[in-house]
């Protein structure tokens, strides 16, 4: 028998713009960054459990760790269909997952998991204390990665980012999806052509204005991972696989 998973999934349309594009035309990894989160904040906001809603009640959902996997790059302006869902969870992260399709053709799909944290004392929650329950799907498998511990043994220094004030969002430190752009930038013009298959990022410490992140790179074949420090602490961590 057929189950409706309708309840359980949030879908929405969107049409890629040009500036969401680089050069050669491709949808930016960011840009998947980006549309990815904001329809994981619109599956709680329709379910009453929007950002003010959550604030006034000490949660906010942060995005821990993200995995998207590209099977065709969207171009613009093509309509994209994105659909996500909550799929258990790992630890202290609430696992979700994403598919982004176009005329019923999956382009991309991925797999993230987010964490809740006290917005006054920046505390991470266990999921068992957030008192509002999210439909599940946990039979939904995705081609990405899974959000794993990104593993670099000798990673080598390859340049430099100091946090502007384009980089922020309202929060006052830096975007989550902008740390791709900071990453993928050390990427030569050739690498840079290259069609991805994957890309994983963990956000482990977050930059503000003026933060200098080192940038530290090790590569493996097909696979580059791409390391982001703020003097001893690593801020973000990603691994890039190119077809």
């Amino acid at each position: 028998m057929d189950i409706d998973l309708s309840e359980k999934i949030c879908r929405d349309s969107l049409e890629l713009p040009f500036y969401d594009c680089d050069y050669k035309k491709r949808i930016k990894i960011s840009t998947l960054l980006k549309i990815t989160a904001q329809i994981a904040g619109k599956d709680y906001t329709d379910r009453g459990l929007g950002h003010d809603f959550l604030w006034e009640n000490h949660y906010v959902f942060l995005i821990s760790r993200i995995s998207i996997h590209i099977e065709k790059y969207a171009t613009e302006p093509e309509i994209l269909d994105i659909s996500t869902w909550e799929c258990g969870k790992r630890g202290a992260m609430f696992m979700r997952g994403y598919r982004v399709e176009m005329g019923g053709e999956v382009y991309a799909d991925g797999e993230s998991g987010w964490v809740v944290v006290n917005p006054e004392t920046r505390k991470i929650l266990r999921p068992s204390s957030f008192p509002w329950q999210m439909p599940q799907i946990e039979n939904m498998p995705v081609k990405a990665k899974p959000t794993d511990k990104i593993v670099c043994d000798n990673p080598e220094l390859a340049g430099e980012h100091f946090v502007k004030i384009s980089d922020l969002d309202a929060n006052g430190h830096v975007y989550n999806a902008n740390y791709a752009d900071i990453a993928l930038n050390v990427l030569s013009p050739e690498e840079f052509e290259r069609d991805i298959e994957n890309f994983r990022i963990n956000f482990v410490n977050e930059a503000v204005l003026g933060d200098r992140i080192d940038i530290f790179r090790e590569d493996s074949g097909n696979v580059t991972v791409i390391i982001g420090k703020i003097g001893d602490k690593i801020c973000f961590e990603t691994e890039t696989v190119f077809k």
